[in-house]
């Protein structure tokens, strides 16, 4: 199977990225520039309230941005996604995702709640998880006056974010039973393991690689002591104990780096382990497609919407 030929025409839209020590910081504030423009562009959601949060971080002294989204004034308690953006947990920011977020809050009657978290090198694990640790923490306190059900709480995020998810939720599990009540894994970062050899075929792989993924990993595992190994709250593909995570929709495209031993291998593992999950498996798709505007990205986003439409009915 190769690219889906709808996905062909928009290649160029695709960054080439090399990253590297020495042009990493460069290279996140030109994406972060051209992220923040994209999003002033977004036309169609004017009606969907968007606003920054300061909150107290994890470490002494750091103050954590939230960004909100919401639509109308539902007259009772509304369902609530703590989203948690891509990046390589080296990149990006919560605009990355903005027009996504407005749809969701339009669309879904629902809070969203996108956290920026803390990037590594500079921050390595565990900051990020740290931080979006305490994102949920936030939105647990403050439900009433966010005008929440807490009890339907989504936990979800793309790539990076959709590994810091997945660590998340092994978190909540043991530390704040019954918090999380669904997760959405978007073709979910969640093994270091992938990134120390170059599988088949390996430079065929649009938008993240296998030298994309090491470096990533390198950076976010940074100065960690990794003698007994990596923490499941790092990488959750290592963890030996699933069972008790909330139902879980995960999607994944077949062009993914990390489709099958990763991804795919996570969601058999979740079903061994007694979760309910829905897995999407999508014909053609290279990491970062449900970005693109073409007609299979849409398909795959109405799924989407879909199962989290069901969760929150199921829930409501």
């Amino acid at each position: 199977m190769s690219i889906h030929p709808e996905l062909l025409p928009f290649r160029d839209q695709f960054p080439t990225l090399e990253l590297t020590s020495e042009n990493l910081v460069q290279t996140r504030h030109e994406l972060n520039r051209m992220t923040l423009e994209t999003a002033a562009a977004i036309e169609g959601f004017d009606h969907v309230d968007v606003e920054d949060r300061q909150i107290d971080g994890p470490s002494s002294g750091q103050s954590l941005r939230l960004r909100l989204y919401s639509s109308g004034d539902p007259p009772g308690l509304r369902p609530c996604i703590l989203w948690i953006h891509g990046g390589g947990y080296i990149l990006g920011c919560p605009e990355m995702d903005e027009q996504l977020l407005c749809r969701k809050a339009d669309e879904l009657g629902c809070l969203v709640v996108a956290v920026d978290y803390r990037l590594a090198p500079e921050h390595p694990y565990p900051a990020a998880l740290d931080d979006c640790d305490a994102a949920l923490g936030w939105i647990l306190d403050n439900a009433s006056a966010l005008g929440v059900d807490a009890n339907t709480l989504v936990l979800g995020g793309a790539s990076a974010g959709g590994g810091l998810a997945a660590a998340l939720a092994l978190r909540a599990r043991d530390q704040r039973p019954g918090a999380i009540a669904f997760q959405c894994l978007i073709y979910p970062m969640l093994d270091h393991r992938t990134g120390t050899s170059a599988p088949a075929g390996a430079g065929e792989y649009w938008l993240w690689g296998v030298e994309h993924n090491c470096f990533a990993w390198e950076a976010y595992l940074g100065p960690n002591d990794l003698t007994y190994g990596v923490s499941p709250f790092a990488s959750p593909a290592t963890a030996k104990r699933l069972k008790g995570l909330p139902p879980t929709y995960l999607c994944i495209g077949d062009q993914d780096l990390f489709y099958e031993e990763e991804d795919i291998d996570y969601a058999r593992r979740l079903r061994d382990s007694g979760v309910a999950v829905e897995l999407e498996v999508v014909p053609g798709a290279p990491h970062g497609f449900d970005k693109l505007p073409a007609p299979l990205s849409e398909q795959s986003l109405q799924r989407r919407f879909k199962a989290l439409s069901r969760h929150f009915s199921a829930q409501g």
